[in-house]
């Protein structure tokens, strides 16, 4: 996929999506999480707060992980400010 980036002359430069970054980054920041895991619905704490960076599909609960043992998977966190 190639993107279109306007410029101040006439002709518009041609950017890789490559260029705009890992390509796991847009992956990770269309992702729902915390949410139920849809492949473990039967067990507690099935909270998905994980994202392999290699696959870069769905969340992941920690059920999840083995499946991504070489992987690198990184936990997202929900922090309220303590502050204001």
């Amino acid at each position: 996929m190639q993107v279109m980036v306007s410029v101040a002359s006439p002709s518009p430069m041609v950017r890789a999506e490559e260029d705009l970054g890992p390509p796991w980054l847009r992956p990770l920041l269309g992702t729902s999480f915390f949410v139920p895991c849809r492949m473990h619905p039967e067990l507690s704490k099935n909270e998905c707060n994980l994202f392999c960076l290699d696959c870069t599909g769905d969340a992941l609960c920690a059920y999840c992980l083995p499946a991504h043992r070489d992987h690198h998977v990184v936990q997202v966190s929900d922090h309220a400010p303590s502050c204001c």
